[in-house]
Order: structure tokens, then sequence, then C-alpha cells
């Protein structure tokens, strides 16, 4: 893989997670202070973003970042962690409760 390559699996997942989280790029561009256009050639790979701008952005939709890198590490603990927690911050307090008795029932079968 080169960096177009990363560059446009990163901007497309940032596209994903903005969306499912109903932002748009106006909205995001106005809390991250940078300009749509910016945002847009972001999410479509033709920027290779500054850590500091992906800081930003992130922090704009209420995301973690390592969602943005998850992709390109196998097996990461931590990652999927972060993944899922970000996923339940969103979630009406019934679903997460839901989703907690699942895990608990998966570890008692498993006998973890």
């Amino acid at each position: 893989m080169d960096l177009k390559e990363a560059n446009k699996i990163i901007g497309n997942t940032y596209k994903q997670i903005r969306k499912s989280k109903k932002f748009t790029q106006e909205e995001v561009a106005e809390k991250s202070d940078l300009t749509p256009e910016y945002l847009s050639k972001f999410e479509n790979g033709k920027y290779n973003a500054s850590i500091y701008n992906i800081i930003l952005l992130c922090k704009a939709i209420d995301t973690n970042p390592t969602q943005l890198f998850n992709q390109f590490f196998d097996d990461n603990s931590a990652a999927i962690i972060t993944t899922i927690t970000d996923e339940l911050k969103d979630m009406d307090v019934s679903d997460q409760k839901l989703i907690l008795s699942l895990i608990k029932r998966i570890k008692n079968k498993a006998n973890i």
C-alpha cells in the first residue's frame, strides 16, 4: 500500500463515520475550523492530513482517531475496544444494557 491508497482509506473511513453520525461537511468544517473544501479533499484522499488536523476533525464528530487507523492493524484489541466504546456512546441506555447482557452471555458461554 502506498501513501495515496492510505489517504483514500482514511478519508473514506472518516466520511463513513461522519455520515453515520449525521454531520454535514459544513458542520464539521465550522467545528474544526477547517474549510469545507479541505474536508472534501481529505475525505476523497487528496490530502495527507496532519495529525493535528485529524485530531480536530475527529473531535468535531466526537470520535476517536483510532477508528481511522484500525483497518491497518491486525488483531488490535485496544482499537476494537475504542471502536465499540465510540459506538456505544451514541446509543440509548436501554440498547447499551442489551449489548452488555449479550457480552455477559457470550463470556458465560465461553467460560471466560
